[in-house]
C-alpha cells in the first residue's frame, strides 16, 4: 500500500475473459461500503426494490414514468445502482470507472423522493442518479483530478454545473475515474479504467470512467469534459451518445482546467433523449466564466432571450424527419483506417439518406490537413498550453490549505513519493507540469497560435460549411476501435488491434478558438464485439440542429447495445 492509502494494482484474469485489471479498496466511500448502506436501508426485502424494475438500460422517461406509477422510488432506484457497482467495482470484475461514491447517496434520494410526493418533481431529472467526472467541484465529495495527491481535497463549492444539477433534482451518485490530469484512462488513484465490452482494451480518455460506467450501467448519466476529444472518444470506445457543445455554452466555473482555450464540459448519455435532458440541465450563461459571457453575448438572437432565462430547451428538436432535406458533407479523409469501421459508417451514411438527408462527399484542404491533423496536432497543443501554469495555479488558489499551490510542488511530490508506490504517474502528466515550469502565454508563438492559427482554423472550417452548402459535416468519429491498455503498470499486447495511420477525426473535431459543437451516436460493433459511433459536426452554436439529425437517425438504427459482461445482478 502505497503512503496515499489508495487502491493497488494488480493484473490478472478477471470476469471478462481476458487481462482483468484488479484492484482493493475504493476510495471515499467505496462501493462496498455503499452496497451495505444499501442492504440496510432495505432491511429484508431481500434484492432492491423497485417490484421488478430493472436498471439496465433504463432511460430517464422509462425512471420518471416508474416513480410517477409508484413502481419505483429514488432509494430503491440508488439502491441498484450502487449494488451493481459494488459488483462490478469492487468485485472479481472491475471498471475502475468510478472514483468516489456519494456516502449520502441514500439520505439525498429519500429527501427527493419526500420532496416528489409533497411538491412533485423541480425537473426532468428530479431523483436520476448522475455522476460527474472527477474534475468537476463538489462541496460533499473530494475533487481528486485523477491525482492521488488530491484524493482528499474537498472543494469549498460546487462546479456551476454540479449546482445547476442539484437544482433541478438530480442525484450526485458519485465522481467518475479520468485520466489524471485529463489527459488518458489510467491515473494515480484508480489505475487503468477497462473498456466494458473487451477487458484488453482501454476506454479513450480522458473522460473514461464516465464513459465506461454509463455503459455498464452504474448510473444513468454523467458529465464529462472535453478539450478536445475527451467527452466524443470515450462515448466513441464504450457505445454512448456523446457531445461536446459549443464552447462556452456551459460555464466551467469549478471545473479543473486542462487548457482554457478549448476546456468544455460535455454530456454523455445511452440514449440522444437523455444527452438532450443532461445539456438543458447544465447549460447556461455564468458571470464567472467570462467565455461564457461572451459566448452567450453572440448567441443567436432567436434563442438569446431564452438563454437569458435558463430556459434552453434542447429536447424540442428531438423529433423524426429531422434529417430531411438536411444536407451532410461526408468527409472522405477519415475512411481508410479499419475497414469495418468504414463499412459500419457507410451503412450508417445510407440510413441517413434513405431518412431524406442529402449526402454530398467532401475533402478537407490539403493545408489544412497538413497542418491542423498532422504535423501540427502536436504543436498546436504544445504551445496551448503555454498557459497551464497559470490557470493551474489559479484553480488551486481556491482550494483548501493542505492542497499544494504550486506546479512546482506537484513534480516534487510526484517525483519524490508517487512514483515509488504501485501506481507511477503517467510520463505525459509530468511532462505537461514541468514543461509549464518554462512557457510563458508572453511568448512569440503562443501569441502567434492564439491571434492567428486558431482564429484561421475557424475560417477554414466555416469555409467549408459555406463552400460545400452544408448543415453538418458526418464522419466516423474514430478510425480505429478502442486501443490496447498500455500505462506505466502494464501494457497489453492485442495482435487482434487494427491502428491507422488516417488523420484523426476527433483532432478535426477539437481545436479551433470558437469551438465547433459535435455529436457521436452508436453506429454498430465490430467483429470483437467493441462499438464505435458515427459523428456529426455543425457550426457554432448549432446543437439543436445536430440533436435532432442524430436523434432521427438514431430511431431508425437504434444500435445501441449494452455489454453482455455486465448483466443484470
Amino acid at each position: 500500500m502505497n503512503r496515499f492509502g489508495r487502491r493497488s494494482f494488480v493484473a490478472g484474469v478477471g470476469a471478462l475473459g481476458a487481462t482483468g485489471l484488479a484492484a482493493g479498496t475504493a476510495p471515499g466511500a467505496s462501493a462496498a461500503s455503499a452496497a451495505s448502506a444499501a442492504s440496510a436501508a432495505r432491511g429484508s426485502r431481500g434484492r432492491p426494490g423497485g417490484r421488478g424494475f430493472e436498471p439496465e438500460e433504463a432511460t430517464v422517461a422509462d425512471i420518471a414514468a416508474a416513480y410517477d406509477s409508484h413502481e419505483l422510488t429514488c432509494v430503491e432506484l440508488t439502491e441498484m445502482y450502487l449494488a451493481r457497482i459494488a459488483a462490478y467495482e469492487d468485485g472479481d470484475t472491475r471498471l475502475n470507472a468510478i472514483t468516489t461514491v456519494n456516502p449520502d447517496a441514500l439520505r439525498v434520494a429519500a429527501q427527493l423522493d419526500r420532496e416528489r410526493r409533497r411538491h412533485g418533481k423541480r425537473s426532468p431529472l428530479h431523483g436520476i442518479p448522475v455522476l460527474l467526472k472527477d474534475n468537476v467541484d463538489t462541496h460533499d465529495m473530494a475533487t481528486s483530478n485523477g491525482s492521488v495527491i488530491l484524493k482528499d481535497s474537498v472543494p469549498p463549492d460546487d462546479a456551476f454545473l454540479a449546482r445547476a444539477l442539484r437544482d433541478r433534482g438530480a442525484l450526485i451518485l458519485g465522481k467518475a475515474s479520468m485520466g489524471e490530469f485529463a489527459g488518458g484512462s489510467y491515473n494515480t488513484i484508480d489505475g487503468q479504467v477497462v473498456n466494458p465490452y473487451h477487458a484488453k482494451r482501454n476506454t479513450g480518455g480522458s473522460s473514461a470512467g464516465s464513459g465506461a460506467a454509463i455503459a455498464a450501467n452504474l448510473a444513468v448519466l454523467a458529465i464529462g469534459t472535453d478539450t478536445s476529444t475527451s467527452v466524443r472518444g470515450p462515448a466513441s470506445f464504450c457505445g454512448l451518445v456523446g457531445l461536446r457543445p459549443t464552447t462556452g455554452l456551459i460555464s466551467r466555473d469549478g471545473i479543473a482546467p486542462k487548457n482554457l482555450t478549448f476546456d468544455t464540459a460535455g454530456p454523455m448519455a445511452r440514449t440522444v433523449t437523455d444527452t438532450a435532458l443532461l445539456l438543458s440541465a447544465v447549460a447556461g450563461m455564468d458571470r464567472a466564466d467570462p467565455l461564457s459571457v461572451e459566448t452567450y453575448g453572440a448567441f443567436p438572437r432567436a434563442l438569446r432571450r431564452r438563454a437569458a432565462r435558463g430556459e434552453l430547451d434542447y429536447t424540442r428538436y428531438l423529433r423524426r424527419r429531422s434529417l430531411r432535406r438536411a444536407r451532410l458533407g461526408v468527409v472522405t479523409d477519415f475512411f481508410g483506417g479499419d475497414p469495418e469501421i468504414d463499412a459500419l459508417a457507410r451503412e450508417a451514411i445510407d440510413t441517413m439518406r434513405a431518412l431524406g438527408a442529402e449526402i454530398v462527399d467532401i475533402t478537407l484542404d490539403p493545408a489544412f490537413v497538413d497542418f491542423y491533423l498532422t504535423s501540427g496536432d502536436e504543436n498546436i497543443r504544445d504551445i496551448a498550453d503555454y498557459r497551464f501554469k497559470a490557470d493551474w495555479e489559479t484553480y488551486l488558489a481556491t482550494l483548501g490549505r493542505d492542497v499544494p499551490r504550486t506546479v512546482e510542488e506537484f513534480v516534487r511530490i510526484y517525483e519524490t513519493e508517487v512514483n515509488a508506490s504501485p501506481l507511477p504517474v503517467e510520463d505525459s502528466v509530468l511532462d505537461l507540469l514541468t514543461t509549464s515550469l518554462s512557457t510563458s502565454t508572453d511568448a512569440p508563438e503562443y501569441r502567434n497560435l492564439i491571434d492567428n492559427v486558431l482564429p484561421e482554423a475557424t475560417r477554414l472550417k466555416l469555409a467549408m460549411f459555406d463552400r460545400y452548402d452544408l448543415d453538418a459535416m458526418v464522419f466516423p468519429y474514430e478510425s480505429s476501435f478502442a486501443s490496447p491498455i498500455s500505462n506505466p503498470v502494464l501494457s497489453v499486447d492485442d495482435p487482434t488491434y487494427v491502428p491507422s495511420s488516417r488523420p484523426k477525426p476527433s483532432t478535426f473535431g477539437g481545436y479551433s478558438s470558437v469551438g465547433f459543437p459535435g455529436i457521436v451516436v452508436p453506429m454498430g460493433f465490430g467483429s470483437q464485439g467493441l462499438p464505435m459511433t458515427i459523428s456529426l459536426m455543425g457550426r457554432p452554436y448549432s446543437e439543436g440542429l445536430l440533436l435532432g439529425y442524430a436523434y432521427d437517425y438514431e430511431q431508425e438504427s437504434r444500435l445501441r447495445a449494452p455489454s453482455p459482461h455486465f448483466p443484470a445482478l
